[in-house]
C-alpha cells in the first residue's frame, strides 16, 4: 500500500534547491513524507472554487531560522514558502488537531491577497507535532 500511496501522492520530499535554501537559512526542523491533507473552505482564486474540498497529500515541512516551507507532490506544489518577516504569514494559525497532527490554517480574508479569499487548512501527521507548533509560534511571534 505504501508504494501505491507514493505513486499517487508523491514522496513528500523537498526539491534539492528548496532543501539547500533551508540549509543556508539554518535548518531548525525538517520532516518529509508526512501523511496529511489539504482542506479548502469557501476558497476562491482565479480559475478555482472549492467549498469543502479535501485532498490527501504527502507533505514536506521545513522550518529554518528565517522561513517556513510546506510542499507536497514531491516538491512540485508549494503550499507555504515564506520568511517569518512576511506580514502575510500572520494569516497562518498554527494549532494541534490531535496529539500527532499539526494544523496550519490560512485565512486569506485576514490579509490582502488579490483575487483570493476563503481558507485552506494543511494537516500533517508527525510525532513531533507539539514541538513543531512551539517552534513556529516562537518564530512568528517575536
Amino acid at each position: 500500500m505504501a508504494f501505491l500511496a507514493k505513486l499517487l501522492l508523491g514522496s513528500g520530499t523537498f526539491k534539492p534547491e528548496v532543501r539547500a535554501a533551508l540549509e543556508s537559512d539554518g535548518i531548525v526542523t525538517i520532516e518529509e513524507g508526512l501523511p496529511g491533507s489539504v482542506r479548502y473552505r469557501r476558497f476562491k482564486a482565479p480559475g478555482k472554487r472549492f467549498y469543502g474540498k479535501v485532498t490527501l497529500e504527502r507533505l514536506a515541512l521545513g522550518i529554518s531560522e528565517q522561513r517556513l516551507s510546506v510542499y507536497c507532490r514531491s516538491g512540485r506544489v508549494k503550499l507555504i514558502d515564506s520568511p517569518f518577516s512576511e506580514p502575510r504569514l500572520s494569516a497562518v494559525e498554527v494549532s494541534l488537531f490531535d496529539d500527532e497532527t499539526i494544523s496550519l490554517r490560512i485565512d486569506y480574508d485576514r490579509v490582502d491577497v488579490p483575487e483570493v479569499s476563503g481558507e485552506i487548512e494543511i494537516r500533517a501527521k508527525t510525532p513531533n507535532a507539539a514541538a513543531i507548533m512551539e517552534q513556529l509560534r516562537a518564530r512568528s511571534n517575536p
